[in-house]
């Protein structure tokens, strides 16, 4: 359990862990791809609504969060079991999203359902912000090969923060 009080391990889909991904050549193409991914892993039942939701969101405000990470995401009534996917691009590509554009290599995108509560969605989005502010996860994102070696990788952050908490 994190600080934040959310398991990662129980949202981080092993099934939509995509490590050494060609680059996008832009923020649509990574939406279609992922959309289409989330669909076919029965993630969400149609993909467009979904994406339609991804588009709603940029609208609010930037999913751009620097340091070559992005986490768009969207809630809608196709999502029939929320969930995080983690994609690792072999390189950068430019991420537009609502005016602040950037390099980005390292993508979490969430799947929310309307009938999940927003508590829920934002706990989610603060627990990726507090190890995304950790060297050790950042270095991890970059060096993993397998989603086991991720959720690892968690578990021993996830102990270092609890002794330091003591």
């Amino acid at each position: 359990m994190s600080e934040h009080g959310i398991d990662i391990s129980s949202v981080l889909l092993k099934e939509l862990f995509i490590i050494d991904c060609p680059p996008f050549a832009c923020k649509d193409n990574l939406f279609e791809y992922m959309a289409g991914q989330f669909e076919e892993k029965g993630i969400v039942s149609d993909k467009e609504a979904f994406k339609q939701s991804l588009n709603d969101r940029e609208m609010q405000g930037s999913t751009y969060m620097g340091d070559y990470i992005a986490i768009p995401h969207g809630q809608s009534e196709a999502v029939l079991r929320p969930g995080v996917g983690f994609i690792r691009c072999q390189e950068s590509f430019q991420y537009q999203s609502a005016g602040e554009e950037g390099p980005v290599r390292y993508i979490f995108m969430l799947a929310v359902s309307n009938a999940q509560e927003d508590a829920e969605h934002l706990r989610i989005l603060a627990t990726l912000a507090g190890y995304l502010m950790k060297d050790e996860f950042r270095n991890l994102m970059d060096r993993v090969q397998r989603y086991e070696e991720m959720m690892d990788g968690i578990r021993r952050l996830e102990a270092q923060l609890a002794q330091k908490e003591e």
